[in-house]
């Protein structure tokens, strides 16, 4: 019989953080094969019967200690438990206070309900750092993981498995660690670029920020779209490329194919950087058109925004560039998660409307060793860092070396592939398959791209959606009073002590707003801090400095 104090003891712990699920929970049958025996150390066991035979769930002589022993083999930070079982694998990790999160997944409602009925679970489900989540599709998992983890905050991202519980359901387990099992990598990935870039791309943005109140460049639709990469393919594209933009296609360039497009006498009507480095004004050095409409992002170099006084700023998907996006002025959005101009370039493309997306010099690969097309920036830049002892073609070969490349043989050629450019093709891919345009990859020497040309184009509301012409909407209020108004809730957050999960529970809506724009900065002094909540605590300190110095 269900023991009623135990089940609402749990439920009363668990609908603190998970009402709906408390609620569902209550309303249904306990598991018909779930039972519970005492152990031999006294602590019950939960048993659950498979083909007539009790499988017990953890040790039938002493489940404490057997669940210690795993619970001390786990890593510290972030961990996904595969199985709840009765948590004596779980409770030992909430003694720790380098375990910053505990997410816990179960595969049926009924097994829970058992479980809460006859085990004590409320230490468990009571702290803030845990949360359980029954039968969740492989999607929902990693959509939950991508929304609630942060690498700054709860560091390593780690699992711990009830190997008992798996082997009950493998195939269904199996899919959700699967799931699982490229995300690391992926936020790893992003985690990277932030330690590199956190505190540059809000310094350029604060820097930007004036010039964006000056600059009202619009882009109207653009039903054929060309979109020129700057991968050794373009030189033979060249002459398709000419024709179809005088037929009336709209070119896009990106900034690192601007300079072969200039030096051939081919004027682009829109040129795309997304790159914060300063290595991208090596891409203006031959000038910009006049007539051409430069895309910037708001963390763009602010040497790139004396280019010419037809530019569009774009927000990105960074924490302080949403958030000015709410408070200070409205910007078109365009995803960066791709990794590369190209893939911001298709964002670009969804925005404006096109219908036709004709792509050239996308290679993602090294074709016959070479990086870029010849004209492109680095072509004039190792020339002058040549010596006579280190030439230029050194220089490539080391650019081309240190992104640890593999070769692929193709017919009669060959190329170099690197596990970066197969990430950026494949994004692009998942990405052009959800838009409203039909890509065209241009035939070129690199790694062919996978696209929709073989499907009829889609008819109905999003091919006759209408478009508006993309530019900046109106300033909310001036950027001098922005930065004031941010430096104010900046000064105002309480310090993180405890948990995160309490502290951004405790937080309003803006305010955790603000506090979520110190991440990315946050990332540049983890190397430096002893955990999270002091990388956080010196990014803001750094952040309110760095206000400061802005000229008023």
């Amino acid at each position: 019989m269900a023991d009623h104090n135990f089940l609402d003891r749990n439920l009363v712990a668990l609908s603190t953080r998970h009402s709906a699920l408390a609620t569902m929970l209550s309303g249904i049958a306990s598991h018909p094969d779930l039972s519970v025996i005492e152990s031999r150390k006294g602590p019950p066991v939960p048993i659950l019967t498979r083909e007539g035979r009790p499988f017990p769930i953890h040790s039938r002589f002493d489940p404490v200690s057997e669940g210690r022993r795993l619970a001390e083999e786990a890593s510290d930070g972030f961990l996904v438990a595969f199985g709840l079982g009765g948590g004596y694998h779980l409770n030992p990790l909430l003694e720790k206070r380098t375990l910053t999160g505990l997410m816990v997944i179960e595969r049926d409602l009924s097994f829970v309900r058992g479980i809460l009925e006859k085990i004590d679970l409320t230490r468990l489900l009571s702290d803030s750092r845990v949360v359980l989540l029954v039968d969740p599709s492989p999607e929902e998992l990693s959509r939950f993981i991508l929304d609630r983890y942060l690498p700054v905050l709860y560091g390593n991202l780690g699992s711990i498995t009830l190997r008992s519980r798996w082997d009950a359901d493998p195939s269904w387990f199996s899919d959700r660690a699967e799931a699982l099992r490229g995300l690391p990598e992926a936020l790893g990935r992003d985690y990277t670029v932030q330690t590199r870039f956190g505190r540059r791309w809000f310094v350029h943005t604060i820097l930007n920020l004036p010039r964006s109140e000056e600059v009202r460049a619009v882009l109207p639709p653009a039903r054929r779209l060309l979109v020129t990469a700057a991968g050794p393919s373009l030189q033979q594209q060249l002459p398709e490329i000419r024709k179809r933009h005088a037929g009336g296609a709209t070119l896009l360039a990106t900034d690192t194919s601007l300079p072969l497009l200039a030096s051939e006498g081919i004027i682009p009507d829109i040129v795309l950087s997304i790159d914060c480095q300063i290595v991208s004004y090596h891409h203006f050095l031959k000038g910009l058109p006049e007539s051409t409409v430069l895309i910037l992002d708001l963390a763009s170099p602010p040497v790139l925004t004396r280019q010419t006084e037809r530019i569009l700023f774009f927000s990105s998907g960074h924490p302080f560039s949403l958030y000015l996006n709410k408070l200070y002025r409205p910007f078109p959005i365009l995803d960066l998660s791709g990794g590369n101009v190209t893939h911001a370039a298709a964002s670009l493309a969804q925005a404006a409307g096109a219908r036709e997306v004709y792509l050239y010099g996308a290679d993602f690969s090294y074709p016959s060793g070479q990086p870029y097309a010849r004209g492109t920036y680095l072509f004039p830049y190792f020339q002058s860092r040549s010596v006579r002892t280190e030439g230029s073609e050194c220089l490539f070969y080391k650019f081309i070396r240190d992104a640890r490349p593999r070769r692929e043989s193709t017919g009669n050629s060959w190329r170099f592939l690197t596990s970066a450019m197969d990430h950026y093709r494949k994004s692009l891919e998942i990405a052009v398959d959800s838009m409203d345009f039909t890509l065209f990859p241009a035939e070129g020497n690199g790694v062919p791209i996978r696209s929709k040309t073989d499907r009829p184009f889609r008819v109905g509301k999003n091919n006759d959606r209408f478009v508006p012409v993309l530019s900046a909407g109106p300033v909310t209020t001036g950027w001098k009073e922005f930065l004031d108004d941010y430096g104010r809730r900046l000064e105002a957050l309480p310090p993180l002590n405890g948990p995160p999960q309490d502290y951004l529970a405790d937080l309003g809506t803006e305010n955790r707003q603000a506090w979520a724009t110190l991440l990315p900065s946050a990332a540049t002094f983890r190397g430096e801090s002893p955990d999270g909540p002091t990388a956080v605590e010196e990014a803001r300190k750094w952040t309110l400095e760095r206000i400061r110095r802005i000229p008023r």
